[in-house]
């Protein structure tokens, strides 16, 4: 019987933690064998790590990936975990995407377009909607827990999930008022006691409470994903 191992190319720091932390363990529940997080690597020369800023960021890491062939022992599966807020617009079908009203066909679109400019059947993109935030929106009731005093001005998150019919991966991303912006905003409110929204930290340990199945009840884009990787 042959091992499956995933590869997650992972946009930032975020991503890979949660993948580390939370996806990892889950998915080796379900008869995966090895789930490996790669962060994307931007500038070889220098090292730097995380912020894609454009396309060939992600075709240049994953075409690495890419080169791990399967033999009789290992099947190897390559996705992503990249957020559609501030993609970068270079990306395969952007401006075609970009023009269809319904976010789920969008980003189902780019990630059609993704799939083909990869050419690979081992390969299943990930865009998420709209961002990494919409899964901690999943648990707003434990934001208090690292930043205590918010629970007031939670509020205003809840009511962005209500005005989204409770689904999180509808809360909308434009540069006031992505996901991780309302965070930011019930957590500093300018006083003496102002936190700073630790991404990394925060998105893991709220994620890992709330749990991947309750993750995907409420994530319908998200559930797809995870479907996709289990039967590839």
């Amino acid at each position: 019987m042959k091992t499956h191992i995933i590869h997650v190319l992972c946009e930032g720091q975020t991503e890979l933690r949660f993948v580390e932390k939370v996806f990892k363990p889950y998915l080796m529940t379900q008869n995966v064998t090895s789930v490996k997080g790669i962060l994307v690597t931007t500038n070889k020369k220098k090292n730097a790590l995380g912020g894609m800023v454009s396309y060939q960021h992600a075709e240049n890491n994953l075409n690495i990936l890419l080169s791990l062939k399967d033999n009789a022992h290992e099947h190897h599966i390559f996705t992503t975990m990249f957020d559609l807020y501030a993609l970068p617009s270079d990306f395969p079908g952007y401006e075609t995407a970009m023009c269809i009203a319904d976010k789920y066909e969008r980003v189902a679109a780019l990630e059609a377009a993704y799939s083909l400019k990869v050419g690979d059947n081992r390969f299943v993109p990930y865009i998420q909607l709209h961002e990494f935030e919409a899964l901690v929106l999943c648990g707003l009731n434990y934001l208090p827990d690292q930043y205590a005093g918010c629970e007031k001005r939670c509020k205003e998150l809840i009511k962005a999930l209500a005005d989204s019919n409770g689904n999180p991966e509808l809360v909308n991303d434009g540069p006031n008022t992505a996901p991780s912006k309302r965070i930011i905003r019930a957590i500093e409110d300018g006083t003496e006691r102002c936190y700073h929204y630790n991404k990394v930290v925060t998105g893991a340990y709220i994620t890992g409470k709330v749990g991947m199945e309750r993750l995907r009840s409420q994530c319908r884009h998200f559930n797809e994903w995870i479907e996709k990787l289990l039967h590839s």
